[in-house]
C-alpha cells in the first residue's frame, strides 16, 4: 500500500467517471497475529463528511493533479484513437477504400508543443525601425531607441 499524510488530498476517479476530492483524515495501524498493517481513513466532500476506509473505496487514486490529468488526458486519447480506428476498419471493409495514408493522433498533442517565438528581421534599416513578424501575416514595427527602454542592448544579436 502507499503512503500518504494525515491532511493530504488526494483525486478519486469514482465508478461514476467523477472526480472527487478526498482527504486523509487517519492513519491507522493494526498489529494482529500475523504483524502490522497500515491503512488509512478518508473523509470525502459530502454533506455527512462520510469516512470510510482507503482499501474500501472503489476507483483511481490520485495524489497530485498533474497525475490525474496525464491520466485522464491518456484514456481520453486511447479513446479516440479506437473510435477512429474502428471507423477506419468499417470505411475499409464498406466502402473497399485504402486507409493506409490515415493520419493517427500525435504523440505530443498541440498544446504539449512549444511555442515558437516571432523572429526579428536581421537588419536594422535606415530610420532605425525594427519591424517584428507576429505571426498570422501581420508585422509589428518598434524603434531601435523604444527597444533599449524594453531590455538591455543584447537583442541587437538576437536573429
Amino acid at each position: 500500500m502507499k503512503t500518504y499524510r494525515v491532511g493530504q488530498i488526494l483525486f478519486l476517479i469514482s465508478e461514476t467517471n467523477k472526480v472527487l476530492p478526498i482527504q486523509v483524515i487517519e492513519e491507522v495501524i493494526r498489529t494482529t497475529l500475523t504483524g502490522k498493517e497500515k491503512t488509512y481513513i478518508v473523509k470525502f466532500p459530502d454533506k455527512d463528511e462520510t469516512q470510510t476506509d482507503i482499501q474500501k473505496i472503489k476507483g483511481e487514486l490520485f495524489e497530485t493533479r498533474k497525475d490525474l490529468f496525464n491520466y485522464m488526458i491518456n484514456n481520453t486519447t486511447n479513446a479516440i484513437n479506437k473510435m477512429l480506428d474502428q471507423a477506419e476498419l468499417i470505411s475499409s471493409e464498406i466502402f473497399n477504400v485504402d486507409i493506409s495514408n490515415a493520419v493517427k493522433v500525435p504523440e505530443k498533442l498541440p498544446f504539449e508543443e512549444k511555442i515558437e517565438v516571432p523572429k526579428m528581421q536581421p537588419e536594422i534599416k535606415q530610420n532605425k525601425i525594427i519591424t517584428v513578424d507576429l505571426g498570422n501575416g501581420k508585422l509589428g514595427k518598434i524603434s531601435e531607441k523604444e527597444l533599449e527602454k524594453i531590455g538591455d542592448s543584447e537583442w541587437k544579436y538576437f536573429c
